[in-house]
């Protein structure tokens, strides 16, 4: 298994050090943030994609997904492709579409797969998807990621608690926002601090976690991998463009 972090920044992030929000794992885009298709083109795994599955619909999540769509039009991409969401992404789509800002509807040029559901679970190629509900500002699917090999787990934004009654990860993607210090603002807005993502994967079993959805305060990245790996030692705090062979 492959992961390859394309943004790992906040919504709150400031700067180009950290894009928004997306994550790809062999072919599974988790999140679409802006900047998530230049970061795509710069690691030459565009053209990888097989599907795009959003956690909600904040625009840190999902701003990115037009710009996705419209290069699969430029790149006159031909395979199915499939994108799952939480309910609410099919009139967003309809009204792009219908200002003709995607140029074409792609469902006119190969097979586009929409799935919004509140609990979706599909297969895409050696993946077993299911969507998880989080506890997050508004309506946020967590996605567990099963094969023979591996099971993934990826919260997109959550507060406590983040780790699923029953579910059981080898790999954990948890947001980690905010620094314990900040564990008032971060329960407010529906978000977790690195020692909280790192209780979740040790519920999870996890053997790694990745911490990303890095909030802009200088320093505070040290902070959360500090207060994490004190709960969970095998924790890493992803930068964009890191990659890791699992």
């Amino acid at each position: 298994m492959k992961l390859t972090f394309l943004g790992t920044g906040a919504g709150n992030f400031r700067g180009s050090g950290r894009q928004m929000s997306g994550a790809l794992v062999d072919g599974l885009l988790l999140d679409c943030g802006a900047g998530t298709t230049a970061r795509l083109y710069d690691a030459a795994l565009y053209d990888s994609v097989e599907a795009v599955l959003i956690s909600h619909l904040h625009t840190d999540h999902l701003a990115g997904l037009f710009d996705f769509l419209l290069h699969t039009l430029i790149s006159g991409r031909k395979r199915p492709l499939t994108v799952l969401s939480p309910p609410g992404l099919a009139p967003i789509l309809r009204g792009m579409n219908a200002v003709g800002a995607m140029v074409k509807d792609p469902a006119e040029l190969y097979d586009f797969r929409l799935v919004e559901d509140l609990r979706p679970d599909v297969t895409i190629g050696p993946w077993h998807v299911q969507g998880i509900p989080m506890h997050h500002t508004i309506y946020d699917l967590g996605y567990l990621l099963t094969s023979e090999r591996r099971t993934l787990f990826y919260t997109g934004d959550t507060r406590p608690p983040s780790s699923p009654d029953g579910v059981r990860a080898d790999v954990v993607i948890h947001e980690a926002t905010f620094a314990d210090r900040e564990g008032a603002i971060a329960h407010e807005y529906g978000h977790s601090t690195g020692s909280q993502a790192a209780l979740a994967a040790a519920r999870m079993g996890a053997r790694q976690l990745f911490l990303t959805h890095i909030e802009s305060r200088e320093g505070a990245d040290a902070e959360i991998l500090r207060e994490a790996r004190a709960v969970f030692p095998e924790t890493t705090l992803t930068e964009d463009r890191a990659q890791y062979e699992i």
